[in-house]
């Protein structure tokens, strides 16, 4: 969550990268950490999640000191495909014809109509489910779906996966379903889950299950993570390129500001950044008539409660020092977008240090 830029003015060609529209889209953020079964606030899973129906989907996370946790838990033994949190769901039940469970999600932004786009999840047969299965879909819609019970989801998913076997040599370990689109315009709801009624859905029993739970030892169950929803057809930004000297800098655009550290997880600047505001009060001082507008940027973890106030707290430090320095407070904007606007799709360290820096833009 920390914000270290790395290039000093890198001029930014375009705006980002499309940003994931799912919120807690590896289902880090909880409301409480998970005991064991399912639990719910305000009928809502965990931030961003909630379900759609009576079923009542999990949630699992290495803080859980009961039976949720990972990678052990009462469903199997998983390490989460990234971070340290999943979620799950029935997808088949042997013995309860039809019963089903699925995760439903609200996105960020609607889904612009011609737009194109692609939808990502990642899932993964439990170790201790008795059956594995062949499918799993995702619909996209434009208002929430509430059924009043929990069976098979009176809808046509708008993509189901069906694989070429209901048990294969890829059967539990994680499994990517994956699907490009063109959206009709407005969708807004992401809901995932099997489609298909018992019938439809192949399943094949695994003898050498050392299910233990009485539901999963008639049951499909799988782990969910990994969400992603993203448009592909927005312009990309170019590669940055570093500007040689100050002359060069220009009104109206965009930079990117180098070798502003802070301390870790916290909005106090560390001594080895002043050497660069310096600069930066230079310009100011040069150009009377110019104002500048700071915008903080964090990197995808942490909730977004927590990461706007932390990139806001850190562009008003540098305000307050620019304004030690003699530059009028009233020149200077601060603002923070949180974790919204991320400059490259990842979860990887490097890709967190990228998304992690200040931007400015001089006006007049």
């Amino acid at each position: 969550m920390s914000i270290r830029a790395t290039i000093f003015l890198s001029c930014l060609a375009f705006g980002s990268f499309s940003q994931n529209l799912v919120p807690n889209s590896s289902f880090e953020e909880f409301f409480r950490c998970p005991g064991s079964y399912n639990y719910a606030v305000d009928g809502k899973l965990a931030p961003g999640w909630f379900s759609p129906t009576t079923g009542t989907p999990d949630l699992f996370n290495v803080c859980s000191k009961g039976d949720a946790g990972v990678p052990t838990n009462w469903a199997g033994n998983s390490k989460a495909l990234s971070g340290v949190a999943y979620g799950g769901i029935y997808v088949f039940l042997k013995s309860r014809k039809n019963y089903r469970e699925y995760l439903q999600n609200e996105l960020t932004q609607p889904l612009v109509g011609g737009g194109k786009y692609y939808v990502e999840f990642y899932f993964k047969l439990s170790s201790n489910s008795k059956y594995s299965i062949d499918r799993i879909g995702f619909l996209l819609s434009d208002s929430a779906q509430w059924q009043k019970h929990d069976v098979v989801f009176n809808a046509k998913p708008t993509y189901e996966l069906v694989m070429a076997s209901a048990y294969m040599r890829s059967t539990g370990t994680w499994i990517k379903c994956s699907y490009a689109l063109e959206a009709r315009g407005g969708e807004k709801y992401l809901t995932i889950g099997n489609f298909s009624s018992n019938e439809k859905t192949r399943d094949s029993k695994i003898h050498f299950s050392k299910a233990k739970e009485t539901m999963l030892d008639q049951a499909a169950y799988f782990f969910i993570d990994d969400v992603r929803v993203v448009r592909t057809d927005e312009p990309r930004p170019q590669k940055p390129t570093t500007l040689t000297g100050y002359p060069d800098v220009k009104l109206n655009v965009s930079y990117i500001l180098r070798n502003i550290m802070f301390e870790f997880d916290r909005y106090q600047l560390v001594d080895s950044s002043f050497n660069e505001l310096n600069k930066l009060v230079s310009i100011l001082k040069e150009k009377p008539t110019w104002n500048v507008t700071l915008t903080g940027h964090t990197d995808e973890r942490g909730t977004n409660e927590y990461n706007q106030k932390l990139s806001e707290d850190r562009t008003k430090s540098i305000r307050d020092y620019l304004f030690t320095k003699g530059i009028d407070s009233n020149r200077i904007i601060a603002q923070g977008e949180g974790k919204r606007r991320p400059l490259v799709l990842g979860t990887d360290e490097a890709s967190h240090a990228i998304n992690r820096r200040v931007e400015l833009k001089f006006l007049k």
